[in-house]
């Protein structure tokens, strides 16, 4: 039975938990991923170079050589890219009536809940920015998952849909050296903050102003992709998908990612989770752990976690 643990992903909430930071982290993170289950398996790490991450693809390997006693062998190196992934910022302000908070019995605690509708919407920019992000037509965004694939070939698969009402399923190997999160360099805890302005005069508009408690929440992020095999986009999935023949493609993509540690997660958006549900459910083959560090229930497709991301469109034009 596959099992979720606190050892093989570290996630945001994970290392907020293991080195005790504050709790408006925790609540900003939980707050984000409430809309955006992308967070609920991603690691997270410090980017290496200030407000980006460099680090070399590998393209191939090199073979090695058979060599008998008394012989030597050639000088042999992996041929790589280098390639650099940006760090933005996703924020929102909270202005409370400050007669409405000096009337609660814990101040803190209902300004961070007058504040979770904020935290929700920062979580479902992010989600949007993670999936469609494209740096070259908007400088704040980061290059998210359909950007990265957004050609037909060996990692970005036809699945035959046609016209512009179609959507995709995403295969992620997480990891270091796969697909995780980074945070600036330097940042307190994983760029998670929350900044308390107190209480002062705010200009409420039509020339009012009104005595309110000011919040500011930011999350920084980049999405770092370390081997390129840790990333397959099943495209052009149409809406009446024969969900037996993509549940059958996405086990072969799991087999086609790259080798070594790291969990494997699909997104995909709620309709098409449901066809995959509809699919898998009678065969034996759909697994439930309650063992998240939150307590969250999580469905398997073999070792595949399915995590809806409701960002993810239906109407996607076709890649040919």
């Amino acid at each position: 039975m596959a099992v979720l643990n606190s050892s093989d992903q570290i996630t945001a909430l994970e290392l907020i938990k293991r080195n005790g930071y504050s709790a408006d982290q925790r609540r900003i993170i939980e707050a984000m991923s409430i809309t955006n289950q992308i967070l609920w398996d991603i690691p997270v790490f410090e980017a290496n170079d200030g407000a980006v991450h460099t680090h070399l693809v590998r393209k191939a390997l090199p073979a090695g050589e058979r060599r008998k006693l008394n012989q030597g062998v050639g000088t042999m190196a992996t041929q790589t890219d280098t390639k650099q992934d940006i760090i933005t910022e996703v924020a929102g302000e909270s202005i409370v009536d400050a007669k409405l908070v000096e009337r609660a019995i814990d101040r803190n605690q209902f300004l961070m809940d007058e504040a979770s509708g904020i935290m929700e919407g920062m979580g479902l920019t992010q989600a949007d920015d993670l999936i469609y992000g494209d740096n070259k037509k908007d400088p704040a965004s980061v290059n998210g998952l359909a950007t990265r694939r957004n050609k037909l070939g060996d990692l970005c698969w036809n699945f035959k849909g046609s016209g512009n009402a179609l959507t995709s399923v995403y295969i992620c190997k997480m990891g270091r050296q796969g697909v995780g999160l980074i945070h600036g360099r330097g940042t307190e805890g994983v760029g998670v903050t929350r900044t308390n302005y107190g209480k002062g005069m705010v200009d409420m508009g039509n020339g009012k102003r009104m005595e309110a408690y000011q919040n500011y929440f930011s999350a920084e992020y980049g999405l770092s992709v370390g081997d390129e095999r840790s990333l397959i986009r099943i495209a052009n999935i149409a809406a009446n998908v024969d969900a037996d023949e993509l549940v059958a493609e996405v086990l072969r993509a799991y087999r086609k990612l790259m080798p070594g540690d790291g969990s494997v997660v699909l997104y995909g958006n709620a309709d098409i989770l449901h066809k995959i549900d509809m699919s898998i459910t009678n065969k034996g083959n759909v697994n439930y752990a309650a063992t998240d560090p939150l307590g969250r229930e999580t469905q398997f497709l073999r070792n595949i976690r399915l995590r809806q991301v409701d960002s993810i469109r239906n109407d996607e034009s076709a890649i040919s």
